[in-house]
């Protein structure tokens, strides 16, 4: 592996199998020049670029200190432990950007207000927990704390890790976040009934609402096959008033976004929607 970009003594970027990566390891490119080649013993991490991130090196890594580097690593590190097999390596360009961006505002006093900041701690509690932390390594590193006053810092990155999490097509966190929304609207109003959104129950079915959304955003025109007609039948008949909500919501999704909803999504939703009415009469 040689080197092709140094970015600071810390980070270089390589090629390896035809593909660009972030190598990151103490000391990696001290007193190396493009070209020469990389001491694989001294590699800690790397991260696989994609698409046309490699054209973009330059413009979004540029003058990033490597405390930014170190923290967004961590962040990285630490959502992979907390969600295993749905990061993306491309998360480590734009959150490296982003956070030293809000380093830099956060310098000259400005804190940006994060209008979703509500939906995205009851729908991504995970990826906001890891918010909260690197912020916090955030405000520590760089005297800064007032970026501790809210929590708006703390979305805007648990938003980047939902878009990676996301993987393909144009699908985004704000739109996750809005569709969810739309289908609990839709629940609370077909249901009537005060939700309690500390209930487990109602925490089970917003993890489930979150799989099955990003099946919805990220649809090929494919339909999930029908695997068992006895036990949607048997549903249908036991919980018919959830089976009505999960009906408009089946209805919703059909006008909209042109998505059919199989009868095992069907099912699964029925049953988890039967948990919260008891839950919350």
């Amino acid at each position: 592996m040689q080197i092709s970009k140094i970015l600071n003594n810390n980070v270089v970027i390589t090629e390896k199998d035809q593909a660009e990566v972030v190598a990151m390891g103490r000391g990696l490119a001290f007193g190396k020049k493009i070209g020469d080649d990389i001491a694989v013993d001294k590699i800690e991490k790397c991260y696989t670029l994609q698409g046309d991130e490699s054209s973009r090196i330059d413009e979004l890594l540029a003058g990033i200190p490597d405390e930014i580097f170190v923290i967004t690593d961590k962040v990285i590190t630490l959502a992979k432990e907390k969600i295993p097999g749905k990061i993306n390596d491309s998360l480590f360009l734009s959150l490296a950007d982003h956070i030293n961006a809000t380093q830099l505002r956060a310098s000259d006093g400005f804190v940006i207000k994060n209008f979703l900041l509500w939906d995205i701690k009851r729908f991504f509690p995970t990826e906001f927990s890891i918010g909260k932390k690197a912020v916090a390594d955030i405000a520590k590193k760089f005297d800064l704390p007032h970026l501790l006053d809210t929590d708006d810092e703390a979305g805007f990155i648990a938003m980047h890790i939902v878009n990676s999490e996301l993987g393909r097509g144009n699908s985004s966190a704000s739109e996750l976040t809005k569709l969810m929304e739309e289908m609990l609207t839709i629940v609370k109003y077909s249901l009537k009934v005060a939700i309690n959104e500390e209930d487990i129950f109602f925490q089970r079915f917003v993890t489930h609402l979150k799989f099955f959304s990003e099946r919805v955003l990220l649809d090929d025109g494919t339909t999930l096959p029908n695997s068992d007609d006895s036990l949607f039948e048997m549903i249908v008949e036991r919980f018919p008033e959830s089976y009505e909500t999960t009906l408009k919501i089946v209805g919703f999704l059909n006008k909209t976004r042109g998505y059919q909803v199989s009868k095992d999504e069907q099912t699964y939703l029925t049953i988890h929607l039967a948990r919260i009415v008891p839950q919350t009469t």
